[in-house]
């Protein structure tokens, strides 16, 4: 059929912050804003806004949104109009399109503008399409005073999804346009109704940041039959996003108790017994940064377990206020409290006392330097000058080193001791280099082997006495060029290549073990997600913390740059101002400490509060952090 284009009505494009309200739509419907913002972060889809300054270090700002709390009641509240008599079907499907973007949790107002049957078919909750401005619905001629059916198409361009357990993903750049058909239909009193639509959701990008907070549920480490040492037992943050604003700590705790999402759950288990159910109607936070919880359960929980599901429940409901304490009631009987100092100790990325120690090669004899402020100093033992390299990794416990050598041909291990020897723990094969070592949190060293510095490249498991090839699911021809394993162990970033374009994905470590022998691991990567698409050169990536990473990139669009990233990709903020000729940076854990960064003329740099300042004492680069 021929259609006759005919522009929606709305023209709406209300940015995440905006404190009036929207346009006017014909039939003079409006979204009503019952609230102003106050400054409104730009990064709306940090937990935390990240505020990048001009000068000096990042630094993270808390919003303490508590329900009740300050920063609750300046959030943007929207909510939809019902549908207006005598609509046309394109201003029907516009005005449910503005509904959908309405801050009711059950889309009440959106269900009005569906025929009964309809409404009642409709999941919203399957997902959410997000796309790149406000989705405009279109029409072919007529419909004619006699017809009693129409076919409105909503055309937009996808950047990104969240799926029916809440987990979002980027969509690869550009977005094509694609078009959704709605049908719609005149009831018996002559109004146009909405009969037929997709399940889900779909909103603009702005809209979704404004209504959406993302948040991380924790998880532990399934060792699946591996050491049960304290370094194993690590909480493993995993993204959701949450549409809810009234009552997020309940929101929060029932989540928790679902269980980890499909993703992640191959290599998490929880703590918390299948089926346990909230006895409070509501979860309270006190003045004093109390959580009381009753929980029923229905199995033995005895004081480790309690311990570790209250560390569960600490971090997670600590992105909704500073809880200093969280004390479960579990099947009729008190827990003991616990407080962040006491869950610190599954924490993959916790920071010491003395700020972070970064480290850095020393060019001409390639030994390696450490940084703990503007000085720096040779490390202790062989690495410090005995041995030459040309990378380096520090494991997070900051005892042992790695580094590729003769010609990367190496890789030797040493502990950072004034007596330690380095230990050569793997030989590359005949014609093959080492690249890009990287340590998770919980002492696993992983490294990439090619041929030549070329590809393809073959990823290994590397301990003092074993080097296990890594199976690597889903890279569709792709090759892997870097690598950094995350805190916990339980993801590993990538950049992967194909041809002259490249693309960060996140893939899922399952350690796994051989049947036969069930002290040696059979390490598999799987499941890859989608983090930054539009990379076409990646200098360099590091891990801050467990939930985002520093990425040195270009994009066809830009010159190199570096940005913070989300580990589902969901927000990418840029690190302004950073030192000319950067080609390389590196993250520490805390978000307080500073960035590291190396610069063609064999400089390294390091953000202090007011600025970006030189090392002194020796030039340097290839810049790295633990990890």
């Amino acid at each position: 059929m021929n259609r006759t284009r005919h522009t929606s009505r709305s023209g709406r494009e209300n940015p995440a912050g905006a404190a009036s309200p929207r346009p006017r739509r014909r039939g003079h419907r409006v979204v009503r804003v019952l609230r102003a913002a106050a400054v409104a972060c730009t990064l709306g889809l940090l937990a935390s806004c990240a505020s990048m300054p001009s000068g000096g270090g990042v630094k993270d700002v808390t919003h303490d949104e508590a329900p009740g709390t300050e920063a609750d009641e300046q959030q943007v509240r929207v909510f939809g109009v019902p549908p207006q008599p005598g609509e046309d079907p394109v201003d029907l499907v516009d005005g449910f399109l503005e509904a959908l973007t309405s801050d009711e949790p059950d889309y009440q107002t959106a269900k009005k503008y569906l025929t009964p049957q309809a409404a009642e078919k409709w999941k919203p909750e399957a997902g959410i399409k997000i796309v790149e401005k406000t989705p405009s619905a279109y029409i072919g001629p007529g419909p004619t005073a006699e017809d009693t059916s129409a076919i409105v198409d909503v055309k937009s361009k996808q950047v990104g999804s969240v799926d029916d357990q809440l987990a979002y993903e980027p969509r690869p750049a550009p977005a094509p346009e694609d078009k959704v058909e709605l049908k719609v239909v005149k009831n018996q009193d002559g109004q146009w109704r909405i009969e037929d639509l997709p399940d889900g959701v779909i909103l603009s990008r702005a809209d979704f940041e404004r209504v959406y907070r993302p948040v991380n549920m924790y998880w532990f480490v399934d060792n699946d039959g591996e050491s049960a040492a304290s370094r194993d037992q690590l909480l493993v943050p995993d993204p959701v996003y949450l549409r809810s604003r009234n009552a997020l700590a309940t929101t929060l705790v029932r989540k928790l108790l679902q269980g980890p999402n499909k993703w992640i759950a191959p290599v998490v288990r929880s703590d918390i017994p299948p089926n346990t159910r909230l006895l409070d109607h509501t979860v309270a936070i006190d003045d004093r940064r109390y959580v009381d919880l009753a929980l029923s359960t229905g199995a033995p929980v005895g004081p480790v377990a309690c311990k570790r599901m209250a560390s569960q429940l600490l971090y997670t409901l600590g992105q909704v206020a500073k809880v200093e304490s969280v004390r479960l009631t579990v099947d009729g009987q008190a827990c003991e409290p616990v407080t962040p100092r006491d869950a610190a100790v599954f924490d993959p990325a916790a920071t010491s006392a003395t700020g972070a120690t970064g480290y850095f090669l020393v060019p001409g004899r390639n030994s390696v330097s450490l940084v703990q402020s503007e000085d720096a100093r040779p490390v202790p033992g062989q690495f410090g000058g005995a041995l030459q390299f040309n990378e380096i990794a520090v494991d997070r416990d900051e005892e042992q080193i790695a580094g590729t050598a003769l010609n990367d041909t190496k890789l030797w291990v040493g502990r950072m001791t004034a007596d330690a020897q380095a230990e050569l723990w793997a030989t590359a094969e005949p014609g093959h280099v080492f690249e890009d070592p990287t340590w998770d949190g919980r002492g696993g060293l992983w490294v990439l082997e090619s041929v030549g510095n070329k590809g393809p490249r073959t990823l290994y498991f590397i301990g003092k006495d074993f080097k296990i090839p890594v199976a690597v699911e889903g890279l569709d021809g792709g090759n892997i060029t870097s690598i950094r394993m995350s805190p916990d162990g339980t993801r590993i970033s990538m950049f992967v290549e194909h041809g002259t374009r490249g693309r960060l994905v996140m893939g899922r470590v399952n350690r796994g073990v051989d049947p036969a022998n069930r002290l040696e691991p059979r390490p598999v990567v799987d499941g890859l997600r989608l983090v930054v698409p539009d990379l076409v050169e990646l200098k360099s990536q590091s891990w801050q913390g467990a939930s985002r990473l520093l990425v040195l990139g270009k994009t066809s669009e830009a010159s190199v740059y570096p940005q913070f990233v989300d580990i589902d990709g969901g927000n990418v903020a840029q690190v302004n101002n950073a030192p000319s000729g950067v080609e390389s940076m590196a993250a520490p854990n805390g978000r307080d400490q500073p960035l590291l960064a190396g610069v063609n003329d064999e400089r390294i740099y390091r953000l202090e509060p007011d600025g970006w300042k030189a090392v002194t004492g020796t030039n340097g680069t290839k810049p790295v952090y633990p990890g």
